[in-house]
């Protein structure tokens, strides 16, 4: 059976996931033609044909449980930028792709939206019904610090550092990134919270960043700080959290991202003061950059170079 490297592709290629056909459709306007797409849109049984691929395309929560009937399987481009699904199965004998390079703009409005919203007092003016001229406190003189400075934090660290007096982030050793008037490691953490006005939470899901804001480092913020959190819910000790929003330790906190998703309707959670619950809209998947990224690493996996993107499954990232 010719594989992709050697001639026209039998197995087909899967395009997985409930944004399956848009994906299709922008992949389509520049596939080899010896490519061809099988779509699946939702979690079911594969063909004969389907369990032959070395590729598939996908959202991690939908691809992952079918790792068990793909036994050809060579190489998978995730969808998502975190990739848990697949770091919890135990299969490692493929290349896993993350998408990268493609949400730092949109997290960069998120971030900044967010504080300038609640800063600039946006929000209490906006639904106000009375006259209101209480000064807003802007975030000129103010501290953030982003814990997380990948790919995406780093994106937002330059984007966001002209509008505040400094950015710190916070990453495994301590390494500088642009954009960040200085970076911590994670042995400094507690250093790195001191003082911050605006804390974002933007980390990948490992043991190393589990529940890394807990109590101890809520405590080392400045009173009355903003915590958000659009990276992985295991980030964030959520109920320490609650208890400093509604002691006033916290101005506001902000969460794209849960442990469980989607929050129930009845959840408490919607209806808490100073609790803005954003539904994992952050930073949005892009149907045509996904569908680039995709094409560029075909090439690459076809004529045996490195992918873009590539996953270190001890790392988890």
């Amino acid at each position: 059976m010719a594989t992709l490297g050697s001639g026209p592709v039998t197995p087909p290629v899967l395009v997985v996931g409930p944004r399956a056909a848009a994906l299709e459709t922008a992949l389509a306007e520049a596939m080899p033609s010896d490519v061809h797409l099988s779509r699946i849109d939702t979690v079911r049984p594969l063909t004969p044909s389907e369990q032959d691929a070395e590729i598939a395309l996908g959202p991690p929560d939908q691809l992952a449980p079918m790792l068990s009937q793909l036994p050809r399987l060579r190489w998978v481009q995730s969808t998502w930028a975190g990739v848990t699904p697949f770091i919890d199965h135990p299969r490692r004998d493929y290349q896993l792709t993350a998408a990268k390079g493609m949400f730092g703009a949109a997290m960069s409005e998120y971030v900044l939206g967010w504080v300038l919203a609640l800063e600039r007092s946006i929000l209490r003016h906006a639904t106000a019904r009375h006259w209101d001229d209480r000064p807003d406190r802007g975030v000129g003189d103010k501290r953030l610090g982003i814990a997380g400075v990948g790919s995406i934090g780093r994106e937002v660290a330059l984007r966001c550092a002209p509008f505040f007096d400094e950015v710190v982030g916070l990453n495994s050793d301590g390494h500088p990134v642009e954009g960040c008037r200085r970076c911590y490691g994670m042995d400094q953490r507690f250093e790195f919270a001191r003082g911050l006005d605006v804390l974002a939470l933007l980390l990948p899901q490992t043991e190393q960043t589990t529940r890394l804001a807990d109590d101890r480092l809520l405590d080392a913020l400045n009173p009355g700080a903003i915590v958000m959190n659009a990276g992985r819910a295991n980030a964030l000790d959520l109920p320490a959290a609650l208890q400093h929003l509604e002691s006033g330790g916290l101005s506001a906190l902000v969460l794209d991202v849960l442990a469980e998703e989607p929050l129930e309707e009845g959840s408490e959670l919607w209806s808490l003061p100073g609790l803005y619950l954003t539904s994992h809209t952050a930073a949005p998947t892009e149907t045509h950059a996904i569908a680039r990224q995709f094409l560029d690493n075909l090439g690459r996996y076809r004529r045996g170079e490195p992918l873009h993107g590539l996953v270190d499954f001890t790392r988890g990232y």
